[in-house]
């Protein structure tokens, strides 16, 4: 009898600690499950995961007056522009510029790749490229001013050897299934934002900096007259591990 009670006994303990071990790895592997949460706050708008092991946060850094809609602008103009922080040279609107943190509490190091989609509104076109924040000294103030700049200039456009796909996109998915997931830079080489990022380990965060702007295609567009929301856009970013978070901006 005490033979039998005993055998009832370990199986119990043997199924609870198979139970134990089956949780842990529920758990484990869902510390970067795909998981998707849009927060507004203000400018700024938070996508997480459960753990907030990975999130992202997106925020609009130009405070420019948009009572007359985004002015429509050719690519080459896009450095001048970063330059002076999205305003024309008649003081209108010609882009907006994000500021993207990327936050991690994990101690292992990763990589990621992030990504923009954008959605237009019928009619128009949107590109964006990649800007870096720059201090200049203004000569009127003596103050230093906070600027962004891009990887390359107007002269740049002049060159044979110039790609300017590799620094400008269009924010539109190419694949076939046309949904903001599973984003990878073979079939959304248009979206690409930036690559390898390391996060993680000592360095739990990175910002990244984007600037969007209407596309002037050479046609009537009228349509933007007083229009302030032009597009509406998806920050994107995914690790090496094919974990994936997205964050909706306007």
């Amino acid at each position: 009898m005490n033979k039998k009670v005993n055998e009832k006994d370990n199986k119990k303990i043997l199924y609870f600690f198979v139970g134990c071990i089956i949780l842990s790895l529920i758990i484990i592997g869902a510390t970067f499950a795909y998981f998707v949460a849009s927060t507004s706050n203000g400018n700024v708008v938070n996508g997480g995961t459960y753990t907030t092991n990975f999130s992202l946060a997106v925020e609009k850094v130009t405070s420019i007056d948009m009572a007359y809609g985004l002015v429509p602008m050719k690519n080459i103009e896009a450095p001048h522009a970063a330059e002076q922080m999205c305003h024309d040279d008649n003081g209108n609107a010609g882009c907006q510029i994000y500021k993207i943190t990327i936050t991690t509490d994990s101690n292992e190091p990763f990589f990621v790749d992030g990504y923009l989609v954008l959605n237009n509104i019928t009619g128009l076109e949107t590109r964006f490229t990649r800007v870096y924040p720059k201090k200049v000294v203004n000569s009127e103030t003596e103050n230093e001013d906070n600027i962004f700049e891009t990887k390359f200039s107007k002269e740049s456009f002049d060159s044979t050897e110039f790609i300017e796909t590799e620094y400008i996109k269009d924010g539109q998915l190419n694949n076939n299934l046309q949904q903001v997931e599973n984003m990878n830079q073979d079939d959304n080489s248009n979206c690409l934002l930036a690559s390898n990022i390391e996060i993680g380990g000592d360095n739990k965060s990175v910002i990244v900096y984007a600037m969007i702007w209407v596309y002037d295609n050479g046609q009537n567009q009228d349509i933007l007259q007083g229009m302030q929301l032009a597009y509406t856009g998806t920050a994107v970013f995914n690790t090496a591990q094919g974990n994936e978070i997205k964050a909706t901006f306007d």
